[in-house]
């Protein structure tokens, strides 16, 4: 009986991920580090028995038994942002550029194809926001869930898509600088600079992807129509990092869902961290889109002079060979980031301040010398710099004594190591991990799919509906007819009365 009761167990155990659904997880158009985020997805619902297929334009780096990679057969993601002039205009208009030749090269593969055609196969398609347009036709007739994964956080565009429109008295705009905690004149412009990137991308940005995708769609119906139509979102956000915001029961926080305890280190890099003693390391990378070869000569002459002056050690994640660096730099082309940020020695980060970036130093408890270049990153920059966890610096002002004194300041003011330690243990003080909340609401997302308690009644309006601009107009076109009617009625018989009283008088 034992025995048998064993052999059942183990069948069940090696039956149990073809039990579990089918995900198609899309993000043709993307950085190293959101496919890294896009990874850590397949990876969360692949631990859970999910048969996952992740497209993307990267060759696979890792290997999961339950996930399957596709390659879109197009080129990767490279903009260089310190050529555009860290004008995050130019910067998108460069990555919609790479985004429509992706989808051609895409679209082209007969892989693809392929996979298109075996869309219905799967019970939940997860695509990227913004720029992955692209990838949008696998909607077509589809009946699955639809389920959109927002890769910036918290984006007033993405989260208006389910009818949540934010307040903008308090949700800045994806391209300000602003915080939470806004001034009157910022109050006043965050409206327009929120606006202005909605009507871009409705206006220029998809009727763009429109007629691209129709080269291979002809009977394609507006991508709206299919993009926005989603069961669920997936914010890449935390609330002890981006501000609490009014999110609607579909829209959820997965952001950290690529944090992790840090692991060994390699031996050459565990005998560099460990020789800095207690003076410590400091770690500097500007993530997976900028290259060094990116980076100005005048701004690494500035970089490698600090450096030569700091106590501390240096581990530059740096691709090439051209620099004379001092003793105590030490480069890689590639650094395990999260076991980098959570040693015991490392005491500073400098960073672009990427979303993962930071979500990962904060979830380590390391301050951040912020360095923001384009997109996202001022803003978030700002936000860590208001909350206390990072010493911001910009590249228009960048000196070797303004690095010496943001390193010296984080170093030395206590209170940046107590606020990036409060919110570690926020980060890691939650109920359930980030993937397993990530998995969990997609299952929910295919369990009761097409269920009208899903669904917002605020998406259906637009937004002078939502605001009740109508209601207003028609309250004040009420209460002004009532307020002329008694005036006109009041000056009619105070005029009567008078006329009254002369006419008495002359009598």
């Amino acid at each position: 009986m034992r025995r048998c009761s064993m052999l059942f167990l183990l069948l069940v155990m090696m039956c149990g991920p073809a039990t579990g659904y089918q995900v198609l997880v899309l993000t043709p158009v993307a950085t190293r580090s959101v496919y890294n985020l896009c990874w850590s997805l397949s990876v969360a619902l692949g631990d859970a028995g999910h048969s996952v297929t992740l497209v993307s334009s990267y060759d696979a780096s890792s290997k999961h038994e339950n996930v399957t990679e596709v390659h879109t057969g197009a080129d990767l993601l490279e903009v260089n942002s310190f050529a555009l002039g860290h004008n995050t205009m130019l910067n998108h208009v460069k990555i919609l550029e790479i985004a429509g030749e992706t989808g051609r090269r895409m679209w082209s593969n007969e892989a693809i194809q392929r996979l298109w055609q075996q869309r219905d196969s799967y019970q939940a398609i997860v695509i990227i926001g913004f720029v992955n347009e692209v990838a949008v036709p696998f909607l077509l007739d589809y009946k699955g869930a639809h389920i959109n994964l927002c890769t910036p956080g918290i984006e007033p565009l993405h989260m208006k898509e389910q009818g949540n429109w934010l307040p903008m008295s308090v949700v800045p705009g994806i391209v300000t600088t602003f915080t939470h905690d806004m001034t009157f004149m910022e109050r006043v412009l965050n409206p327009l600079l929120t606006l202005w990137p909605y009507l871009w991308y409705q206006y220029n940005v998809m009727p763009r992807f429109q007629e691209l995708l129709q080269e291979f769609f002809p009977n394609l119906p507006p991508l709206t129509t299919l993009y926005w139509n989603s069961s669920l979102t997936l914010i890449n956000s935390h609330y002890a990092v981006d501000g609490p915001v009014p999110l609607l029961p579909t829209q959820v926080e997965v952001g950290t869902i690529n944090a992790k305890k840090a692991s060994p280190l390699p031996q050459d890099l565990e005998e560099f961290m460990e020789g800095a003693g207690e003076a410590g390391v400091i770690v500097f990378s500007l993530g997976s889109v900028v290259k060094s070869g990116q980076i100005p000569h005048g701004y690494k002459i500035i970089l490698v002079e600090a450096f030569r002056r700091l106590p501390q050690r240096v581990l530059w994640k740096y691709e090439d060979d051209d620099l004379d660096l001092p003793a105590n730099v030490l480069t890689r082309k590639w650094l395990p980031q999260q076991d980098v940020l959570g040693h015991r020695r490392t005491r500073v980060f400098i960073s672009h301040c990427g979303n993962l970036g930071i979500q990962e130093a904060l979830y380590h408890a390391v301050p951040v010398l912020a360095l923001p270049i384009a997109h996202d990153q001022p803003r978030n920059a700002h936000r860590l710099a208001k909350n206390g966890y990072a010493y911001l610096l910009n590249w228009k002002d960048l000196s070797v004594d303004a690095i010496l004194n943001g390193v010296e300041t984080l170093l030395r003011d206590p209170t940046y190591r107590e606020r990036v330690k409060d919110v570690s243990r926020m980060l890691q003080d939650q109920k359930e991990s980030a993937g397993e909340r990530a998995v969990w609401w997609v299952e929910h997302a295919i369990r009761h799919q097409g269920s009208p308690l899903l669904v917002y009644a605020g998406k259906r309006l637009n937004f002078i509906q939502y605001i009740m601009l109508d209601v207003f107009v028609f309250w004040l076109v009420v209460l002004s007819s009532w307020a002329f009617l008694s005036y006109y009625c009041v000056r009619r018989l105070f005029g009567w009365w008078c006329c009254r009283s002369g006419k008495d008088k002359i009598e």
